[in-house]
């Protein structure tokens, strides 16, 4: 009898704390957020990546009323941005700001993080990235480009963003298209690809509307062609450049710590969405060319997973 009482003691205490557990955990997401949020980006103050952040955090502190930082954690071809987000407490407070080279620099480096480490919250934009030039520069169109590597494989210059970004793929697929080489050098951001094509260093660029809209607008540097139709704008897509068959998409999204609840994921996705039609944001992403494009739950996993494909069969072609 004693033993049968000892038993339903540690049993009835047993149900008491799983019982407790899921209600505390439910009252703690139904005050989310108490404290200030941080998202995580992987590369500098300045790149696509981190300009599109900071207009979201500022959408989002105010409809959340708590602080939002962007915290620019650089190195390793992103993973030091990605390990700190992949360790971080799943409880809605670190925020991954992610773009395609999460899925291209951990290919390319052997990173063992990637985007199977995280639950992925939403795409919001695809990124229109493009080769650039001096406004000086002789080459006036992408045929002009490649007419000269194909007589100095390797001797002219792109620059790019961190080794390992999506850029890199776009680059190789497009020199594997139009049968030429040209050599990669890589920045910390793109926008110090910017500065390097501005101050003659590098031929050209490879990189993000977004970082080069300052100096495109001021007329410092001319757009060759963009991987993506830019709508509203005289430059050329790849397509109409004459190579039809390169199709790169950047994407814009949020991805969380693995398990993170899912009622903090569903309230990111509706405040994302909801960021479409804020006066401010939409003025950000209309004025550098973002295109909404807006992808949530498996569909979003999906994507990636697509992406991944497409990045392997990019880095076979080169071997």
């Amino acid at each position: 009898m004693k033993k049968l009482g000892l038993v339903m003691v540690v049993l009835i205490v047993v149900v008491l704390v799983t019982t407790s557990v899921p209600s505390a955990a439910v009252a703690d997401v139904d005050k989310w957020p108490e404290k200030t949020i941080e998202m995580i980006w992987h590369s500098r103050a300045g790149s696509g990546g981190d300009l599109y952040l900071r207009a979201l955090a500022r959408f989002m502190e105010g409809k959340l009323g708590q602080s939002i930082i962007v915290n620019n954690v650089t190195g390793a071809a992103g993973a030091n941005a990605w390990n700190k987000v992949a360790r971080a407490q799943p409880d809605g407070y670190t925020l991954l700001g992610v773009s395609s080279t999460i899925i291209a620099s951990p290919l390319q480096n052997r990173i063992p993080v990637n985007y199977e480490n995280f639950d992925h919250v939403a795409r919001m934009f695809i990124d229109a990235i493009g080769f650039f030039v001096r406004a000086d520069s002789p080459y006036q169109t992408l045929a002009d480009l490649v007419e000269d590597a194909r007589k100095r494989p390797g001797e002219i210059t792109f620059g790019g963003g961190t080794a390992g970004n999506i850029e890199f793929v776009a680059a190789r697929e497009f020199m594997q298209d139009a049968g030429c080489e040209i050599a990669i050098v890589p920045f910390e951001g793109g926008s110090d690809g910017v500065v390097s094509v501005l101050g003659g260093h590098i031929d050209a660029g490879v990189g993000e509307y977004a970082e080069v809209a300052p100096a495109l607008e001021s007329g410092q540097i001319r757009m060759l062609a963009t991987f993506n139709k830019i709508e509203g704008t005289d430059i050329p897509s790849m397509a109409e450049a004459g190579f039809p068959n390169i199709n790169v998409e950047k994407l814009r999204g949020l991805f969380v710590p693995k398990g993170t609840p899912q009622p903090i994921i569903d309230k990111l996705v509706s405040l994302m969405k909801e960021a479409y039609d804020d006066p401010d944001f939409k003025a950000f992403y209309t004025a550098n060319k973002l295109v909404p494009a807006f992808v949530t739950g498996e569909a979003f996993t999906e994507l990636l997973r697509k992406q991944t494909e497409q990045v392997k069969a990019s880095l076979e072609g080169q071997k």
